[in-house]
């Protein structure tokens, strides 16, 4: 968190420079960082978590998302340097019912990036009506 400190590195490719393709705003970095820089107890929580994090419950999760029963949306960045577009098309795969929308211009924060098309999809998404499971 600490190399986080000074602005400029925030926008750095090892910080967040990989994830949005336009600088992100101090503030909202700020917003982000800001408490862990603050407050050592909350980067001590966060360093136990990050030691925590093991890829087995992100294994039997992603076993079991061919049992999800509702409509998935995976709005992904297609020039993402992060996760790449195939990561959506192979997790598309594993749902039953998903939509993988492609969002251009944009990074794994296609939100920052892309708001106004990153909404336009979300609000496509539930107003479309929920297919009936079958019985």
């Amino acid at each position: 968190a600490q190399s986080l400190r000074p602005r400029f590195a925030r926008n750095l490719p090892p910080a967040f420079g990989w994830l949005a393709k336009r600088k992100i705003p101090h503030d909202i970095t700020d917003a982000w960082i800001g408490p862990g820089l603050a407050d050592r107890r909350i980067r001590r929580d966060v360093s136990t978590i990050l030691r925590g994090i093991s890829k087995r419950y992100t294994q039997e999760a992603a076993a079991r998302f061919g049992e999800v029963e509702l409509p998935v949306l995976l709005a992904w960045a297609s020039e993402d340097k992060v996760f790449p577009f195939e990561h959506a098309e192979r997790l598309g795969r594993a749902f039953p019912d998903a939509r993988v929308e492609r969002i251009e211009d944009s990074y794994t924060y296609v939100s920052l990036d892309q708001p106004g098309r990153t909404a336009q999809l979300i609000a496509e998404f539930a107003r479309a009506p929920a297919a009936t499971p079958a019985a």
